[in-house]
């Protein structure tokens, strides 16, 4: 019996290591072309080869304490997190209009093709700005308004629906899409639109204009009463499907946590935001599949990110949330999420979050190489290049290997559009990747 074992062993280590391509496949055609296969060697897309590889895969990275101690750092010393407890019962009105002025501006500057490909004309940001109310102020200081997001929602820069483009025909790159929230992701409510359709607000990591029909007003406390419960799961899959009432409601992203009232047979029975004909808070029961589901976090172990990070592969990408997808950002803030690590919204700052950061700027490609092999843990490393963030997962052959959402087009070929596992040679990445950040205290 044992010998069977050896040499089945070998012949899967013999297999693994058949293919010495391990770049995208393509044809030697001069014409753009699809990637169909990324890695022609199969074994690269499945999480337990990179984890056989590791040491100690289950070895706690950071515990409980050490999780909410960096958590702390993010909110409180780097500023990118906004914990619910502390938004501020009152904001001055001149303020806000600042913040909704500043993100117009900006956004004007950056856009010039509504989705139909015609350039923006100066009426509709004349109709958007009024929409605004940023005269309807009535007084100096605005009580903040809680809620809580009751399905998937987009988070827009400035009120409309409308996809707006920097170039003709880059439809899946709407730049008024900020982000998305969701179900049971707080929002403190700070300004209405004239037509009421519009909520401005501060969410957990991110904040921006939602639409009312996805929001429920609650009681401050009764909202932060839900978000601290003691008893609640956490969901471990890439989409879980949410029922209530026995039907179909919604799907809950990875990493979302939901108070757990008790289990059903194969069900999850927990407690979701629902609202009321005027919009006000109803806590509702509503249940989700055991196996999408996970009672309080995972341990930070390699071994538990390795295994939530390949639940994506590939599953398209989506700018800022867009299609109810990820982006290269979000794909990281979900997977962590899982253990209760909280990281920023977009890359450069989940970059610097921590201390455990090796600078890259001033390396050539093979020494930045070769700090990866001296910093870099399968799991533990996100690595930032301009515009774009990924999970360090290995080396195969003396090449390190990432997984990460990517859009990733080039002259060669179209754009993957998925989430993979590419060697961080691909497009270059090597030489272009400027900071190696360590989610830990090590």
């Amino acid at each position: 019996m044992k010998k069977f074992l050896l040499i089945t062993t070998i012949l899967l280590i013999s297999a693994c290591q058949d293919v010495d391509d391990n770049r995208p496949l393509l044809s030697n055609s001069k014409k753009k072309q699809p990637v169909i296969i990324v890695n022609p060697n199969r074994h690269l897309n499945i999480a337990e080869f990179w984890i056989d590889q590791l040491q100690k895969p289950d070895e706690i990275i950071m515990n409980t304490n050490e999780i909410e101690q960096l958590n702390n750092d993010t909110a409180y010393k780097k500023g990118k997190l906004t914990y619910f407890k502390d938004i501020n019962k009152r904001y001055t009105a001149q303020w806000i209009k600042e913040k909704l002025l500043k993100n117009f501006n900006g956004l004007k500057s950056r856009v010039s093709y509504i989705s139909d490909d015609n350039k923006i004309s100066g009426a509709f940001y004349k109709e958007i700005k009024k929409n605004m109310n940023l005269n309807g102020f009535s007084n100096k200081n605005i009580t903040t308004r809680y809620a809580l997001a009751v399905n998937y929602s987009n988070q827009k820069i400035i009120p409309t629906e409308e996809v707006l483009l920097k170039r003709k025909n880059q439809i899946y790159f709407d730049r008024n899409q900020n982000s998305a929230l969701d179900i049971a992701t707080p929002v403190a409510i700070l300004h209405t639109s004239v037509d009421g359709a519009w909520h401005y607000g501060i969410g957990p990591s991110s904040s921006g204009w939602v639409r009312d029909q996805d929001i429920a007003f609650g009681e401050r406390q009764e909202i932060l009463n839900y978000l601290t419960s003691k008893k609640f799961i956490i969901t471990t899959s890439a989409k879980s499907p949410l029922l209530i009432a026995g039907k179909y409601h919604d799907y809950l992203r990875m990493g979302v946590r939901l108070p757990y009232i008790m289990s059903i047979d194969d069900m999850m029975m927990v407690l979701v935001p629902t609202r009321d004909e005027k919009g006000n808070l109803v806590l509702s029961n509503a249940t989700v599949k055991t196996l999408h589901t996970h009672k309080g976090y995972l341990p930070y172990t390699q071994k538990n990110i390795l295994t939530q990070a390949f639940k994506f592969l590939h599953m398209p990408y989506g700018w800022g949330g867009m299609y109810g997808e990820q982006d290269c950002s979000k794909f990281l803030q979900e997977i962590y999420a899982t253990t209760g690590l909280r990281i920023p919204r977009n890359s450069a700052s989940q970059s610097k979050m921590g201390n455990a950061q090796v600078e890259l700027n001033n390396f050539n490609k093979n020494s930045r190489h070769q700090e990866l092999n001296k910093w870099g843990k399968a799991g533990v490393s996100i690595l930032h290049l301009k515009g774009h963030i990924v999970l360090y997962i290995g080396n195969y052959k003396g090449e390190p290997f990432i997984i990460h959402t990517v859009w990733g087009g080039s002259s060669r070929h179209y754009a993957l559009g998925r989430t993979a596992v590419t060697s961080l040679n691909f497009n270059g990445y090597l030489g272009k990747i400027d900071r190696i950040t360590n989610l830990s205290f090590k």
